[in-house]
């Protein structure tokens, strides 16, 4: 069964998400430039030149040779082929299907573990950011540090032959609703994590061209905030929470992580363990809030967070 049929024909519709640490630039806006959603997804399977004529399309030697620079598609002799994963309705919803009931599974495995997480930050005046940190730090962060040890992980590193990005990229449909992400900012041997959404990343992004926030981060390794600091509170304290590797939050994230990817692999479908594993994370989320151990903040789906409100989505890691 072709479980296209009923789906756009135009990629830029679709959902798509790369796994692209240190990207300088990612696919997704060139999928989303001229009719460029359309061609890839005409040529999925393969296609000519000459069928793309007859469907209507005859796409310049600019763009396919764009295309190819993002690694977007193949060329060999006169056919075109797309290079990345298109996942279709029909093959999504059995993915996302087959994750929540996954995710359901872990969860009785790790609540207790998540419980005590939050109440470290409870503790240290930092309950709001349980949510964060929990995807951020553990969901997004450590669970792909344990791949990376299984050796399941696509190589990242910018190349003269991948100059833009490298790793996977994928498209999915429908797009997942309320999904997230992190991106990080780097500074004096501090890690800023900012947690996005789609409400929020426009103003994350604003917030990482801000030099203060630069100055902020110098600042955090001596641990000298400046009182008005974006990363403190309004005593001057730190306002997220800066975890470092002999944090308990560490040590509880391990052990989180080793059970999801333990999971994970007795269960791993067709589609990849990247693919996978980010339809996991974000059923995770969604089972782990179920159980109100952790809740989701109104900022993440607020387009007009302040920078205030928007530290609930950050977090600073110090070390490696």
């Amino acid at each position: 069964m072709d479980d296209f049929v009923d789906d756009p024909d135009d990629l830029a519709k679709w959902g798509l998400h790369c796994f692209c640490l240190g990207a300088r630039s990612t696919p997704h806006h060139i999928v989303k430039m001229d009719d460029n959603g359309r061609l890839l997804f005409r040529a999925r399977h393969g296609v000519s030149r000459v069928e793309l004529r007859e469907q209507g399309a005859d796409p310049l030697d600019s763009q396919i040779a764009l295309l190819r620079a993002y690694d977007l598609v193949s060329v060999e002799g006169d056919r075109l082929t797309t290079t990345f994963p298109v996942l279709g309705s029909e093959e999504t919803a059995a993915l996302r299907a087959r994750m929540a009931g996954l995710a359901e599974a872990i969860v009785p495995a790790i609540e207790a573990e998540v419980s005590t997480l939050a109440g470290v930050l409870a503790d240290q005046g930092l309950a709001q950011c349980a949510y964060g940190v929990f995807f951020g730090y553990v969901i997004d962060g450590l669970v792909w540090d344990r791949l990376r040890e299984e050796g399941l992980l696509p190589v990242t590193e910018l190349s003269v032959e991948r100059p833009y990005w490298n790793g996977a990229f994928w498209a999915v449909y429908p797009p997942r609703a309320g999904a997230m992400g992190t991106n990080e900012v780097v500074e004096a041997g501090a890690g800023l994590t900012m947690v996005w959404t789609d409400p929020t990343v426009n103003a994350l992004n604003r917030l990482v061209g801000d030099p203060a926030l630069r100055s902020a981060l110098r600042a955090v390794p001596p641990g000298e905030l400046p009182r008005d600091s974006l990363l403190s509170d309004d005593r001057g304290r730190p306002g997220i929470p800066i975890i470092t590797r002999q944090d308990p939050i560490h040590e509880i994230g391990l052990r989180i992580a080793a059970n999801v990817v333990s999971a994970l692999l007795r269960d791993l479908p067709e589609a990849g363990v990247v693919v996978a594993a980010h339809e996991l994370i974000w059923n995770l989320m969604d089972a782990v809030e179920a159980t109100g151990v952790v809740r989701r903040p109104s900022s993440f789906d607020d387009p007009e967070a302040t920078p205030d409100s928007l530290r609930v989505q950050m977090f600073v890691s110090l070390g490696d």
